[in-house]
């Protein structure tokens, strides 16, 4: 298959093909379910496993945990399956298969209560708390109450960043927020049955107590066009021996980036960090770029407004436009995230794989 053949055009469709995929292949499958209130229908989160039940390594491969964006990490990971690394003996290979179902079906960055669940995994109440300065005087601008439509959107964005600054209004747009359950990057107010189960499922697996862990969390929309951006939150002397070792270039996380310039809570990242109880842990964030900040705020912002005050069509322009931002269409683009992406994983596989 050519490497953009790999997309699916929705939900369902990316779905069958991974299942299938992994059967095909002698793995084994377990799910978590989740149920999805506009079409009564159950919703799954598909988790492929293949190699040793009780590893020493393992490489986990994440995909979905912001819906929309799935489209792009189950494509990978269709092509991984179509030609899979050679595993050592006491290695495993792990894929999580659409961790935000709901938002990959219904063309969303958040799940069904618009939670983004990379900003609500907290494992204390006080987690679950507070919005980044500026995000109360900005909330008209980024969550107007109301269906989307021809607003002057750039012209309003030019005063907004004119009045309170690139880096203010980059972090309120992205850093998470506990007020506004309307909003934008709303983080929750507890637990998301996404994160609970899939924590549930982590704790009962036999990963968090393996020598050595890589964890590779696929992600779209930040950075140029195609390219691939790996980030890792460690010391510089880390990136470097985790860049030498891969053959890839590693940068510091978001959090450090003078690139990305914002900060959050609640990542996923999180939750591998606190539970794991083995040797080494490596908690990679790739992500592949799409299209400029500003058309990436528009279209979560107009899709925001149809899924509070529209009525759920999937052909709707936002919906659409929604899944261009962060799954662009070009031919070319899918090549280069399914080549990188690819490519990746079989680094990671021999990284894993090598003792130290």
């Amino acid at each position: 298959m050519k490497p953009e053949e790999y997309f699916s055009s929705e939900y369902l469709k990316a779905r069958t093909r991974f299942v299938n995929a992994v059967k095909q292949n002698g793995g084994s499958l377990s799910q978590l379910k989740f149920k999805a209130e506009e079409a009564c229908s159950e919703l799954f989160t598909d988790i492929a496993w293949f190699g040793n039940k009780n590893p020493c390594s393992a490489l986990l491969l994440v995909s979905g945990i912001h819906g929309v964006e799935g489209f792009a990490g189950s494509a990978v990971q269709l092509a991984a399956l179509n030609n899979l690394p050679i595993l050592d003996d006491d290695t495993a290979l792990v894929m999580i298969h659409a961790l935000n179902p709901y938002g990959m079906a219904y063309l969303r960055r958040f799940n069904g209560n618009n939670v983004d669940l990379n900003r609500n995994f907290h494992f204390s109440s006080d987690g679950w708390q507070g919005a980044p300065a500026g995000y109360a005087a900005l909330d008209k601008f980024f969550n107007p109450p109301a269906p989307p439509s021809f607003d002057f959107f750039y012209l309003r964005a030019f005063f907004a960043w004119g009045r309170f600054g690139n880096t203010c209004v980059r972090q309120a747009v992205t850093g998470g927020q506990y007020h506004y359950p309307k909003g934008l990057y709303f983080g929750g107010y507890s637990l998301e049955p996404e994160a609970a189960g899939y924590i549930a499922w982590l704790k009962k697996s036999s990963l968090l107590n393996v020598d050595k862990m890589m964890v590779v969390d696929f992600h779209t929309g930040l950075g140029r066009f195609g390219e691939q951006s790996l980030f890792l939150r460690a010391s510089p002397d880390r990136r470097e021996d985790l860049s030498r070792k891969l053959g890839v270039v590693v940068t510091p996380s978001k959090t450090e980036s003078k690139t990305m310039g914002y900060h959050h809570g609640g990542g996923s990242s999180g939750v591998y960090r606190r539970l794991f109880n083995g040797g080494e842990l490596t908690c990679l964030t790739v992500e592949y770029g799409t299209y400029h900040g500003l058309r990436m705020l528009q279209a979560l912002r107009a899709e925001n407004q149809y899924h509070h005050y529209g009525d759920q069509n999937l052909d709707h322009w936002s919906k659409q436009n929604l899944k261009e931002a962060f799954c662009p269409g070009s031919k070319e683009w899918q090549r280069r995230v399914v080549t990188q992406g690819t490519d990746l994983i079989e680094r990671s596989v021999n990284y894993i794989s090598t003792p130290e």
